[in-house]
C-alpha cells in the first residue's frame, strides 16, 4: 500500500507539483516561463542602530520572577485601544 506517514515533497507528486520550502516568492513567473524581480516583494530587514545600548540579549535563568501579573486581553483593551476608539469618536 501507499506509505501515508513521510511527507508528500515533490518527488512523490507529478511533475507540475512543487511545494516549495516556505520562503516568500520575489516576483512573478511570466507565461514563457520568464522570472521577474519585483524590488517591492524583496524583504529589508530595518536595523535599530544599537551603539551605546547597555542591555544584552541574553537572560539568565536565575533572575527574578518578574512583579507583574501577566496582561489579560481585557486589560489590554482598556489601556492601548480603548483610548485609541474614544479619540476618533470625539475628533
Amino acid at each position: 500500500g501507499a506509505d501515508r506517514m513521510s511527507p508528500f515533497t515533490s518527488k512523490r507528486g507529478p511533475r507540475s507539483y512543487n511545494k516549495g520550502r516556505g520562503a516568500k516568492k520575489l516576483g512573478v513567473l511570466t507565461s514563457n516561463k520568464k522570472f521577474i524581480l519585483i524590488k517591492e516583494m524583496v524583504p529589508q530587514f530595518v536595523v535599530p542602530d544599537l551603539e551605546g545600548f547597555k542591555l544584552k540579549p541574553y537572560v539568565s535563568y536565575r533572575a527574578p520572577e518578574g512583579s507583574e501579573p501577566p496582561m489579560t486581553a481585557k486589560q489590554l483593551f482598556t489601556e492601548v485601544v480603548a483610548p485609541r476608539i474614544e479619540k476618533d469618536v470625539k475628533e
